[in-house]
């Protein structure tokens, strides 16, 4: 959950020794709560036994509250945590396979293993057949790749998906949750929250609704802060355009230095040639000559105003305005609209130019909608348009879990 190796809290051999003991430890409390027998977790299906509904949404509740507060008291950067792209339509598709294999089997992946560790023949099976379905897929692959693909969001929360603050969603949540608590008792036949004693339950419950009405609280305060911190943003002259920043890069120039500050799957998946990679907490002690022109860019200019900010006081820091978006729009794959005007057509071979030099495919006579929008034309861009242009310069890559 605490992104220690991120932050140079752990080293990557720390990393590896920990993963094993946290997987054990995490099997052992699931045989211990009996959650890897597939009469207990198929009860689910036939709501006769809620013990897996209780466990994951305790699970959830205490991961969602406890990341919230502690990145708002400094203790955890949840901007450090990632978080994996959403495809509606193929995710849609897993997750009823999913659930029908879980149905079948009484069963699911983690579970599975560790009934087979514990020597039981259906643990077995299900992870003979987990292996069977990898195969399956990988041969499947180019096939299925088209609907693999399809319906990306990129990297969206619920929050922002029904376009409302965190702390809403939070609250919204744990009332589902609580709700479903009660429920699972009374169609049992007994009291709802997960644990003995009703005294405990009614703390936890308690304790569960003040943070997530905290949280509504708290965003509504920072909601307004941040509006009054609008001054405190980057000005014009700290930003530089991807042209600008194309035609530095393709004049070698030695003393620009150019980072992504995103995350290290979404550099690995594209990036702008000539940039490494560095989080926020490695900017710290990143050590940059005086006269060096250091360039910052993200997905959206967020990340990278922040990463500026630190820098300030040691070395001149610019901004790429709209991150690695511009990049593709402007410089590694631009479009000139069929009826563009003179001006844009004086901009697309400067940005053609630039593209052919960096291996890009620059498109002319293209339908105006089909022509990116960015404060560079006055055209807003939205996530949908960037979530299409993205994938369309770089071959799709097979997700993990």
């Amino acid at each position: 959950m605490t992104p220690l190796t991120s932050t140079s809290v752990l080293g990557a051999d720390a990393a590896l020794w920990i993963a094993p003991l946290l997987g054990f430890a995490f099997g052992f409390l699931l045989e211990r709560a009996g959650l890897a027998h597939a009469p207990r977790l198929a009860g689910q299906f036939y709501f006769t036994d809620f013990t897996v509904f209780k466990v994951l949404f305790t699970a959830l509740l205490t991961a969602m509250l406890g990341a919230f507060w502690l990145h708002r008291v400094g203790l955890l950067d949840i901007e450090l945590i990632y978080i994996p792209e959403t495809f509606v339509l193929p995710q849609a598709i897993g997750g009823a396979l999913f659930g029908a294999g879980f149905l079948l089997s009484g069963l699911c992946p983690g579970t599975s293993c560790v009934a087979a560790a514990s020597g039981r023949m259906d643990g077995l099976a299900v992870v003979g057949g987990i292996f069977v379905g990898v195969f399956a897929f990988n041969a499947a692959y180019d096939s299925i790749e088209p609907i693999y693909s399809a319906t990306a969001l990129g990297r969206i929360t619920l929050a922002q998906l029904a376009g409302v603050p965190t702390g809403v969603a939070i609250a919204a949540i744990t009332a589902i949750a609580l709700i479903g608590f009660s429920v699972c008792g009374r169609l049992l036949g007994s009291r709802g929250l997960p644990g003995n004693g009703a005294a405990r339950n009614r703390t936890l419950l308690a304790s569960a609704t003040a943070l997530a009405l905290a949280a509504v609280l708290f965003d509504s305060r920072s909601a307004v802060q941040a509006s009054t911190a609008a001054a405190a943003m980057p000005a014009e002259r700290d930003y530089i355009s991807a042209l600008d920043l194309g035609e530095r890069i393709a004049q070698d120039d030695r003393t620009l230095r150019v980072i992504d500050v995103r995350d290290e799957a979404a550099y690995e998946q594209l990036h702008i040639p000539g940039a490494t990679r560095a989080s926020l907490a490695d900017l710290a002690t990143i050590p940059l000559p005086a006269d060096t022109t250091l360039v910052l860019y993200d997905d959206d200019g967020l990340s990278a105003a922040k990463g500026q900010a630190l820098l300030r006081s040691r070395v001149s820091a610019l901004i790429l305005r709209e991150g690695i978006y511009e990049w593709i729009a402007r410089v590694q794959e631009p479009r000139l609209a069929a009826d563009a005007t003179a001006a844009e057509r004086r901009e697309f071979e400067r940005g053609a130019k630039l593209s052919r030099f960096f291996g890009g495919v620059p498109q002319s006579g293209v339908p105006r909608s089909e022509v990116p929008g960015g404060y560079w034309n006055g055209v807003a861009s939205n996530r949908d348009t960037r979530a299409r242009l993205i994938p369309a310069v770089h071959a799709p890559r097979r997700r993990g879990c």
